[in-house]
Parts: C-alpha cells; structure tokens; sequence
C-alpha cells in the first residue's frame, strides 16, 4: 500500500495535480493523464496491478466489518433486532429473507414471461472521455494511447522532443487514415448519402459486429469529419457537381424542339431533339505542406486542444491536420470555382491558388471567345449601382424573355457582395407595399429567382441560365482530402493530388464568326451576360486598378498612335482582359518595359482582339495568359 502511495504522490506533483488532487477535484481527463504517467513511469499496466494489490489489502481489512454492517441493515429492513443472535432469531431473519425472494421471484413472473429478453443495442459513442488505453475512448490502432500524438490529446502537455518511431507513426497512421477517410467520402456520394452523414442518420448496422466496437467508432469518428467538411461554406447550393471526369471528357445536354401539333391522320411528324456536347476540361491541382519541425506542429496542436473547450468534438492529432488542410482547400477552391483562370507553373517556383484551374467566370469568357453565345453588350445593363441595381436586373430579365418564352426556368446570378445594395434599393422602390413579405429575390416582374455568388470581388457581372447547366467538375469525390506524408530531415510534408474544373453543358449554336455571332442576337443561347468592361479614356497609355474596378477593359479611339505601358494597382492571381473596341489608332502593347514577358507585341488589327495578361510582383512584370 505504501509503495502505490508514494509512486502516486510523485506522478501527481510531476504532472502539477497537487490542488486538484487534495481537493478531490480530478477530471476525466486528468485522471486519464494520471494513469498514462503512472505506467509510463512504472511499467506497462502497473496503475491496474498497483491499484488491485491496494484494494485486495483494504478488503482484508475491512470484510469483517462490512459483514456485520451488511447484517444490521438487513434486520432493520426485515423490522428484526440486529442484536438478536439466538438461534430462534437467526431462524426468523432467514425465513423472511427466503419470503422476501418468492415474492420477488413471483412479481417478475407477472411482468414478463420466460422467453429470452430482446437484444437492445446501446448506441457506440465515439466521443466519450479517454481511458488508459484509448485516446477518447476509441478502440481502434489509431486512438493507441502509447503513441504520443495520442499522449498529447489525453495529457493536454507535451514533453521531450519527437523520436523516429514517433514520427514515422504520425506518418503512417495519417496516409492509412486519410486514404479510407477519401474512400468513405467517395462511398457516401456514390450512395447520394452525404445528406444522411450531415444530419447524423446513417445506419451503421452494417458497418461491424458487436465484437468490433472500435470499427464502428472509428467510421462515426470519420463521418463526424466528413460532415464538419462537407458542410464548409462552399458554391455546390448554386452549381451541380459532376464526378468522375477526366480531361477530354464531355458534357452533354439534350434540347427539344416544338413537338405538339393539330392532329392529323399519317405519318406527319414534327420536333426534333438536339443533343449538345460540351468538352469537359479538369485541371489537376496540388497541394504540398511541409512542417519544418513535429515538434512545432505539435504545439500548434496543443494550442488547439487548450483553446478550443466550445468545439464540441475534440480531434486526435490526424484528424485536426486533414480538418485544417480541408479548411483551406474547400475555401480555396470555391475560390476557384468562380474567378479561377488555369496558367501553367512556372518551374520548380510555387505557382497562385488561382491560377491552379478555371472557374465560372472566365469560362463563360471562354465562351463568348469561342463564339458559343453573344452577351448583352449594351451600356444600359454593363454597369449598376446601389440605386440602380434592381432596374438593371429588371432590363437584364426583359431582354431574356425577349428571347426566352421559358425565362421563368432561367435563375440569374450576382454578385453576393451587391446583395445589400439590393435590398436597400428593393425597400426604397417598394416601401410598405410588399404584404409583409419582406424583400423577395427575384426580379420584379418577370419571376426570375436571383442567387448570390460570393468570390467575385467587385466585379459587376450578371449571368443566367437554367439550373444544372453550369457544373462543377472532378474526377474523383474526396480525392483531395487523401492526404499523405512523408520525412524529409527534420521536416515533414503532407501532400494530395486531386482534379477540378467547371463546364457548361450547353450555351449556345456555335457561329463562325463575331458577325454571325451579333446576327443571331442570342435567340438561341441558354446562357446570358452582361459585360461589365470599363472603356479607356481616348489616348489612355495605362489601367488604373482601383477597389471598383473589374477584369474587362475596352480601348477606345485615340487621336494619335498610343501604346498600354502599365497596370497600376494590378494585383497578383488576377488576369486582365484587354479588348481593341475602336481601329482608330488602336492601342498597341509593346514586348518591352513592364510588358517585356508578354509571347509578342499586340497590335490588334480588328475590333474585338484581346489580350490577357496577369502580374507578378516579383519582377514588377505582366505575363501573356491568353490572345484571340
């Protein structure tokens, strides 16, 4: 006894419990802490040994008294005298305890019959307090309470510094996790139940048997992760997401012509069904991490764990890795989604988040280039105001039901960062007069739902189509949440590989030329835009960037030869498009100054001709992206 008292007493002041244990005032998770430094100091198990050996001397001690106790109360209850130790009276006390347990037995007989109990299954918590061989009480290898990225999450302190075997642990267990965690993800999109996971339904029954409780917990576990990620702000409530594309793949939507007639008898048919393929383009994307030092990212997880007590899940050192790193990916890539614009690395240099793939916006770009649809070009919808904006919609909406007759399946989209300006405007126009409805997204009118895209900075661009017509495109569900990692030195590195782009099934009959393109008057698009290009004042030899401006600038007539020598205030990971609007001395750009990467000069010859162009500020230099 004196021996597990003082080992103790010396594992309690090592871990700074002194108060708390005097006190009587020890949490879960300190006691938790205490038995892992009690065998880490002792010997595997010796808390239970030393604990056991303990409790057997107590019992020798005291079974005697708890003997006699136990007889006292006994007699009391059956209204006896604990003192009466005649024959006659031990007689009676034994005979009613033997009544008391017919009786017993009888009233369960009423209750129930003799047929075996229903087997009740007592839900599997995967979050419960840790035990001395469990980190949160999971059995399962990767909650191991002996491996010190474990230690940590049960002690909430770390001591001495990362060794080889603990790294190479951290390594392996976080590739084999995250490569069933991306194989979880895949399955539950495949399935369609991503839906069940985020509202906490899915059925596990399937998932192990009663002798595998630590399977159970730790696909719970992996779906609590699942649903924090896919959760995640993103664009998917605006945008379809189709899998399982590779580059070079298709994307086909089918159109049908007038089918209803008069009747007539014979063979008279009309109608006619159009099928519309687009390519599909993915871009494969990366991300590479490197740890300069475990034993700093060891501290950031502390930190967490210290920090976070209103985070009503508490993650082991993996999880909260791939949790942040799928933070930043989901963010980066909704990022993408919209203003992405796909630019090959340069070698062996870390190349912009954005430029990594294509997003709507310049895709829909793309488009109009490839003369697949003509947006609205005229001044009266390029640009709006706070007190203008529902008017602009109003005009946008007017001219698709111009060319529409089913405009009411279309949804237009704006910028997110504008929707207070529309709802001041919509209170302004309507006042009281709205049946306490409050301010309704959809145009006025013409019952066009309106839908907010967030990333688009400032730019004022109005687009619309029918809903699923604009798609969000990877290959593989999940794929870039399979991480793995790697030693490198002192370092570690934490990498995945995934593909991502946009694609638009259908946005309208391709024309060979700009002319054709004007000719047709968008009558037969399912995509419509505005175009949104600030027009350069006449002579202009620079772009002033400033927190207003877009993407889409315009040259105008010049009154002598004039050259485009600088894009003050251009930012990094955005790209630039110039159009010639006027051969009258048209904007040139010389390869040379600021300008001296671009492939060639530019010297537009036709109304229409662009060039793109992006900035690094590294060299204070413009690269070429693209020209038509």
């Amino acid at each position: 006894m004196k021996r597990f008292f003082e080992r103790l007493r010396a594992v309690v002041a090592q871990l700074g419990l002194q108060a708390k244990f005097d006190s009587k005032e020890l949490s879960q998770e300190d006691q938790a802490a205490l038995i892992a430094a009690y065998d880490e100091a002792n010997g595997e198990n010796s808390f239970q040994t030393d604990m056991q050996a303990y409790k057997d001397e107590l019992q020798q001690k005291t079974d005697a008294e708890a003997r006699n106790r136990m007889f006292k109360e006994l007699a009391s209850m059956l209204g006896k005298s604990s003192e009466d130790t005649s024959a006659e009276g031990i007689s009676q006390m034994l005979s009613a305890v033997r009544d008391l347990k017919d009786t017993v037995e009888k009233l369960g007989k009423q209750s129930q019959g003799d047929t075996p109990e229903a087997k009740v299954e007592v839900p599997v918590r995967a979050y419960g307090p840790h035990t001395d061989k469990y980190a949160f009480g999971v059995q399962h290898p990767m909650f191991d309470a002996s491996k010190r990225y474990n230690r940590i999450a049960i002690q909430h302190s770390i001591t001495g510094k990362p060794s080889e075997n603990d790294r190479q642990a951290l390594m392996k267990d976080g590739c084999e996790y995250a490569e069933t965690l991306a194989a979880r993800i895949k399955r539950h999109f495949e399935s369609g139940t991503l839906q069940d996971v985020i509202k906490g339904t899915v059925d596990y029954t399937a998932v192990s048997t009663d002798t595998e409780i630590g399977t159970r917990q730790f696909t719970i576990r992996q779906d609590a992760l699942i649903a924090r990620i896919v959760t995640l702000p993103g664009v998917e409530h605006l945008f379809s997401r189709i899998s399982n594309i590779q580059s070079g793949d298709v994307v086909t939507n089918v159109l049908f012509g007038e089918a209803s007639q008069a009747y007539q008898a014979g063979r008279v048919f009309k109608g006619s069904v159009n099928f519309k393929p687009e390519k599909a383009i993915v871009d494969k994307v990366m991300t590479k991490l490197q740890f300069e030092d475990m034993s700093d990212l060891e501290k950031t997880y502390l930190n967490y764990l210290n920090t976070s007590g209103s985070d009503p899940v508490k993650w082991n050192m993996i999880e909260w890795i791939i949790l942040q790193l799928a933070t930043q990916i989901n963010n980066e890539r909704n990022q993408r989604a919209i203003m992405g614009y796909y630019v090959a690395p340069k070698k062996g240099e870390a190349g912009e988040t954005q430029f990594a793939s294509t997003g709507i916006v310049h895709k829909l770009i793309s488009l109009y280039e490839e003369k697949k649809f003509l947006p609205f070009l005229s001044e009266e919808v390029a640009e709006y105001s706070q007190e203008d904006i529902g008017n602009v919609l109003q005009l946008f909406a007017e001219q698709i039901a111009d060319r529409r007759p089913d405009s009411d399946k279309f949804v237009i989209y704006v910028n997110s960062r504008h929707k207070p300006w529309y709802s001041a405007w919509y209170k302004n126009t309507y006042g009281t007069h709205t049946d306490f409805t409050g301010v309704l997204e959809v145009v006025p009118d013409y019952n066009i739902p309106i839908r907010w895209v967030p990333n688009m900075g400032n730019l004022k661009l109005i687009f619309a189509t029918i809903p699923g017509n604009i798609n969000l495109l990877e290959n593989v569900p999940g794929e870039e949440y399979k991480m793995m990692f790697q030693r490198d030195l002192e370092e570690v590195i934490a990498y995945s590989y995934w593909k991502e782009g946009v694609g638009v099934a259908f946005a309208g009959a391709q024309k060979e030329t700009l002319a054709d393109l004007k000719a047709a008057d968008a009558m037969e698009q399912m995509v419509f835009m505005n175009w949104p290009a600030e027009t350069l004042a006449a002579d202009a030899t620079t772009i002033t960037i400033t927190k207003d401006s877009g993407i889409l600038f315009t040259t105008g007539a010049n009154s002598a030869a004039t050259a485009l020598t600088d894009i003050t205030g251009a930012k990094e990971g955005v790209i630039y498009r110039i159009e010639c609007g006027s051969t009258t001395n048209a904007t040139t750009i010389a390869k040379s100054g600021k300008f001296s990467e671009i492939k060639s000069a530019w010297n537009p010859a036709a109304v229409g001709e662009y060039i793109k162009v992006y900035y690094r500020k590294s060299e204070d230099k413009f690269y070429e992206a693209a020209r038509g």
